[in-house]
C-alpha cells in the first residue's frame, strides 16, 4: 500500500468584510486570510486495493462517512480525472474543529494536493475548480500564504511582503459553531457602520506596525457570535488589554488575540494561561 502525508495550516481572517448576499444564497466578501503554519492538521491518503474513500479520525465530532469534505475532494477528484482507485483518509486533527479556522477546508485542500501528487491527471486550473466546488475557503488552501479573497473567498490574490508570522495568541472555546449559523444571524447595521478598510490594515503589515494594524482588524461575522455565546465576551474581556485587540476569527468561536509586538506576547502568556485556565479552552501560540 502506498501512502502520501501532507501537513496543512489552519487559518485566521485578519479581515472580513460582508459585501452583500449573492442570489446563489453565498455571501459576497472581502478578506484577508493568514496561515497558521504552527497550528497543522496531518493528512494522510493510503492507497488500497478495496475499492471506495474511506475516512478515519479519532477527534470526535469529525464525520467519517459521505458528509466528510475530505470524502467530497477525493470523489470529485478522481470522477473528473476518471480514476477508480481505493483509499483510506487518515486525519489527525491539531486544528480545532468548526473554530473558524479552515481545519476541514484546509484538510480537503490536502487531500485533493495529495491526490495530485499520485496522479498528476488534472491540471492547476481543474484542481482549483474542484477546490471551489467542495467549499469557498478550499482553493486557499492549494497554497496558504497571505491572501486577499474576494467573491465567496476563491478569487485570491497573494499578499507579498508582508510578516509570515504575527504576535498572536489563539483562543479555542471547546465548542462548534457552523458557518451558516454566522451568516444567517449576520447584523448588516452593525456591520454598515464598520468604516476599516483592508488598505489601511495592509499599510500597517506592511510596515509591521503591529499596533497600528490591530486598530483595523475587522470581522463582521463576531457580533452575532459574541452575541449568542456569552462566553466568548467573557472570554474577551479577559484577555484584552492596552497592548492588543481581541478578535473573532472567520465564524468563530475562535478568538486571536493580536499583540503589538512579539515581546508583548510573552511577557503575558503565563498570566493568560493562568487567568483562563479554568475554562474549556485551548491556548495556542500561532
Amino acid at each position: 500500500m502506498e501512502t502520501f502525508t501532507l501537513e496543512t495550516p489552519g487559518k485566521v481572517n485578519l479581515f472580513l468584510k460582508i459585501m452583500g448576499r449573492r442570489p446563489d444564497s453565498y455571501h459576497e466578501i472581502e478578506t484577508l486570510f493568514f496561515p497558521m503554519e504552527r497550528i497543522t492538521d496531518s493528512v494522510s491518503v493510503v492507497f488500497t486495493e478495496q475499492p471506495g474513500t474511506r475516512i478515519s479520525c479519532r477527534t470526535s465530532g469529525v464525520p467519517s462517512d459521505e458528509s466528510n469534505i475530505c470524502w467530497k475532494a477525493a470523489e470529485l477528484y478522481l470522477k473528473t480525472a476518471g480514476i477508480e482507485t481505493g483509499m483510506e483518509i487518515f486525519l489527525d486533527k491539531r486544528i480545532p474543529v468548526a473554530a473558524g479556522m479552515g481545519g476541514g477546508s484546509s484538510d480537503a485542500a490536502a487531500v485533493l494536493l495529495l491526490l495530485q501528487k499520485k496522479f498528476g491527471a488534472l491540471d492547476g486550473n481543474a484542481v482549483y475548480r474542484i477546490a471551489g466546488k467542495i467549499g469557498a475557503d478550499v482553493p486557499f488552501f492549494l497554497n496558504p500564504v497571505p491572501s486577499v479573497g474576494r467573491g465567496v473567498g476563491e478569487l485570491l490574490e497573494e499578499v507579498p511582503d508582508i510578516p509570515r508570522v504575527l504576535p498572536l495568541l489563539i483562543v479555542a472555546p471547546e465548542f462548534p459553531v457552523s458557518a451558516p449559523w454566522s451568516y444567517r444571524h449576520l447584523d448588516y447595521s452593525v456591520a454598515a457602520k464598520d468604516m476599516r478598510s483592508l488598505e489601511s490594515l495592509l499599510d500597517a503589515l506592511h510596515k509591521e506596525d503591529f499596533l497600528r494594524a490591530a486598530s483595523f482588524l475587522r470581522n463582521d461575522l463576531e457580533y452575532a457570535v459574541m452575541e449568542k455565546f456569552p462566553l466568548l465576551e467573557l472570554l474577551k474581556r479577559e484577555l484584552a488589554s492596552g497592548e492588543n485587540r481581541v478578535m473573532v476569527s472567520g465564524s468563530g468561536p475562535t478568538l486571536f488575540v493580536f499583540y503589538e509586538s512579539f515581546e508583548a506576547r510573552e511577557r503575558v502568556w503565563e498570566h493568560v494561561n493562568a487567568r483562563i485556565g479554568n475554562y474549556a479552552v485551548k491556548l495556542l501560540k500561532a
